[in-house]
């Protein structure tokens, strides 16, 4: 017999002061229900549940497979836009010898980077979205 997801609540449409909220619970890697505890244990293992409020951060089986799109978007992007400004930066004389090997290097490390981050992006994601009910404490 096949698991059900353990959050049957429906999607809403949040505030905008409970859209801040989460956004800073979630810039400071705090657990998005209430802010009260980490949701990191180490470099990118995630805690079971909030130390603070009980709340299982693995809300379905398999859940922190969606952060692998926030980890694409969130180190990618932040590195183009590294790449952008350097390149407008140095223009005219680019110093294209270094950025051939720098680039992938930095690539790398912005990846590395915001690899923890990503995992409490989408839980922040799927908070916003779909609001923790009582079972899921």
């Amino acid at each position: 017999m096949p698991t059900r997801a353990t959050n049957d609540s429906p999607m809403e449409v949040p505030g905008f002061g409970r859209a801040l909220r989460l956004l800073g619970r979630m810039l400071l890697l705090r657990c998005p229900n209430c802010g009260g505890a980490p949701v990191l244990k180490g470099f990118a293992t995630v805690h079971e549940r909030c130390a603070s409020c009980g709340f299982k951060f693995e809300r379905t089986p398999n859940f922190f497979q969606g952060a692998m799109f926030f980890h694409y978007l969130v180190g990618a992007g932040c590195f183009l836009l590294g790449l952008g400004a350097f390149l407008v930066l140095s223009w005219p004389d680019v110093p294209w010898d270094a950025l051939t090997w720098g680039a992938p290097l930095a690539l790398v490390a912005f990846m590395l980077l915001f690899y923890p981050l990503s995992k409490v992006i989408w839980l922040t994601v799927d908070v916003f979205m779909r609001p923790v009910t009582q079972a899921e404490l």
